[in-house]
């Protein structure tokens, strides 16, 4: 799986995305002078020249007014400032003083441009339904940027029942049709609301940003609710669907991906446990996080 964490977009995407998160204007940073780590000298690369294409203190941000200046001599005169300002804040930032940072207009426009760009490596899984896992933590770790008490991020975890069984009773092809359906069920239920993602032969991932955990689960309660009907016939016999399910919202904008995947996964096996059915199948079980097990289509 690729490490996102070493990707330089991801890092200025999360640098950026702090100045939202804040409850004051400026942010304060400092790199040593000489010497530091190879980190603190990528940092300082990343600020620099973030500073040089006037997403940080821009043109935007000027430190001292033009009052009663006009025409060639008011741009004269803002571009002095301008390319002053930067130089004196350039200087401080190289020689290891504490220099104070605000996000510019053309900052913010970068921040979406960079979640843009992040979503456009992603790529579909071998059957073409939901998005190939291989990018899921990274695109919840920018989700959670972006989270907000106001704002959650809706994060679901499922994993199919009895896809072993498919497969031992009918065969591969018959495993690969109940997968689909699978597939097929959720990424309907969850467009418009959020993306999924196979994170293995049988499990997925919903990222729902922006998304309070109410709606959330309505959304992956009809998921649930539509895969009690769908059926796959083994060896001419029909069988229904089923699968456990995990839900939680993340609230901290410094939440850690895996962390709250693996939370979501804990809830997720909650659920299985609680999907089986005293004659030994399965039915379909949400746990949400903080609630009981809902089971579906008994």
């Amino acid at each position: 799986m690729p490490d996102y964490t070493n990707d330089a977009r991801f890092k200025e995407l999360q640098f950026l995305a702090g100045f939202e998160h804040k409850n004051t204007r400026w942010q304060k940073v400092r790199y040593p002078k000489d010497g530091g780590t190879f980190e603190d000298a990528k940092r300082k690369q990343m600020v620099l020249s973030l500073i040089f294409r006037e997403m940080l203190n821009g043109p935007d941000i000027l430190a001292e007014g033009t009052t009663g200046v006009t025409g060639a001599v008011l741009a004269s005169e803002l571009d002095r400032q301008f390319r002053g300002d930067r130089a004196d804040l350039i200087n401080a930032l190289v020689s290891g003083r504490e220099v104070e940072l605000e996000l510019g207009h053309l900052g913010r426009l970068r921040l979406f441009e960079l979640q843009d760009q992040l979503k456009a490596t992603r790529i579909r899984e071998a059957f073409g339904i939901l998005f190939d896992g291989r990018h899921a933590e990274r695109d919840v770790a920018v989700a959670i940027l972006n989270s907000r008490p106001e704002s959650p991020l809706s994060l679901a975890y499922l994993d199919m029942n009895g896809l072993k069984a498919f497969n031992e009773d009918g065969d591969h092809s018959t495993g690969d049709a109940a997968i689909k359906a699978f597939f097929h069920v959720v990424e309907k239920a969850v467009s418009g609301v959020g993306d999924a993602y196979r994170k293995g032969g049988d499990e997925v991932m919903v990222i729902m940003p922006g998304t309070p955990l109410v709606e959330a689960r309505r959304c992956m309660s009809g998921a649930l609710m539509s895969l009690s009907k769908e059926e796959i016939s083994v060896n001419g016999v029909r069988r229904k669907l089923s699968s456990a399910c995990g839900l939680l919202a993340v609230v901290d904008p410094h939440a850690v991906a895996e962390a709250e995947i693996q939370g979501a996964d804990r809830l997720q096996k909650e659920a299985k446990a609680a999907s089986k059915n005293p004659e030994r199948s399965r039915c379909s079980a949400l746990k949400v996080q903080g609630e009981p097990v809902e089971r579906f289509g008994l």
